[in-house]
Order: structure tokens, then C-alpha cells, then sequence
């Protein structure tokens, strides 16, 4: 695992690139997200959970589904968004002093009217300064209800841990850890 020196939007968002994988984690979560076919079976075998959406139509579904990754495609290659609005603490009860464990989701922007279960997962370096870990669609109220969330949980902790001993804790120890 890496992070991609190339940042998704200058000095403000990046992502890490695993090993194994063809571009970054950005990348590679969109790329699997617009693949229809990919979202049919994931929808056919998550179609239980899609109630917590009242969404019973599995092309429904993907139509949401692209939809949302069209809007946040436009928000954060656009480069004027908020992160620290788009990304939230992903945990109420633990807040971390430095690199937090943040999700990011259409509903938490002002602009945006309704839910989506389009994540993406990020740490946050310092305000506004946010690094990948991996995306997903969560149908679930709890992130341990399902294996492909709770993936997201333990990338999550990996990425962190990894920053963590690379010596990162703010801005600029993450520009010198790029930089060299």
C-alpha cells in the first residue's frame, strides 16, 4: 500500500493506491461502482437491505446508485467543495486528536436533499485534507452488519495504522512522508 502522490484535487485530497490494484483507491471504487452489472449482483444479493431505503426495484437501485456517483464525481474533481463537509467523523462516541477516521456522504452537504448509500471512507489529515481508504454502498444502519463494510472498517484501521508509522499526524508531516 501506498498513497497516490498524484492528489485527486490539489493539497487536498488523495488516496491510497494498494498493492495489486490498477489506479488508485478512488479510481478503482468508482470504476466498480459504474459497472451495471456489478451493481445487479450486488443489489440481487443485498436486496433485503434496500428496504432501510424503501427502495424495493433493483434498477431503481443502480439508477440511484450512478446517479450519486455522478453528483460526487462533480463535487470532488470540481475541487470547490467543503471536504469538512462532505466528510464526517465516522464515530460519534470515539474522536480521534489526529488522522480521524471520517465517511463521506452526499447527505452531509447542504446542497444535497436526500440520502445515499454511495461512502467513501478518508482520514482526516487536518482540516480540509483528507486521505482515501476505500468506498462503498452501505444499506446497513451498522457497518459490522455486512463483510464488504467491515472491510471498510479494517482498510480503514490499516491506513491509519500505516500513516500513523510513517510518521504522520498533520500536514506537514504527510507533505515530507510524500516527498520522499
Amino acid at each position: 500500500m501506498k498513497v497516490d502522490s498524484n492528489p485527486i484535487v490539489e493539497n487536498r485530497l488523495y488516496a491510497f493506491w494498494f498493492d495489486g490494484d490498477s489506479g488508485n483507491i478512488y479510481a478503482v471504487t468508482m470504476e466498480q461502482l459504474y459497472d451495471r452489472e456489478w451493481l445487479w449482483n450486488f443489489f440481487n444479493e443485498h436486496k433485503q437491505d434496500l428496504g432501510y431505503y424503501r427502495v424495493t426495484d433493483i434498477s431503481e437501485a443502480i439508477e440511484r446508485t450512478i446517479d450519486d456517483l455522478d453528483l460526487i464525481d462533480d463535487i470532488l474533481l470540481e475541487g470547490t467543495a467543503d471536504l469538512d463537509e462532505y466528510f464526517r467523523d465516522l464515530s460519534q462516541n470515539h474522536k480521534d486528536p489526529y488522522l480521524q477516521r471520517s465517511k463521506g456522504k452526499l447527505s452531509h452537504l447542504s446542497e444535497v436533499r436526500h440520502s445515499s448509500w454511495v461512502r467513501f471512507y478518508a482520514i482526516r489529515i487536518e482540516s480540509g485534507i483528507y486521505v482515501l481508504t476505500g468506498g462503498t454502498i452501505k444499506l446497513t444502519e451498522q457497518m459490522q452488519d455486512r463483510k464488504h463494510t467491515r472491510l471498510e472498517v479494517n482498510r480503514l484501521e490499516q491506513c491509519r495504522d500505516y500513516l500513523i508509522g510513517q510518521g504522520v499526524c498533520d500536514f506537514c508531516g504527510f507533505y515530507e512522508f510524500l516527498n520522499e
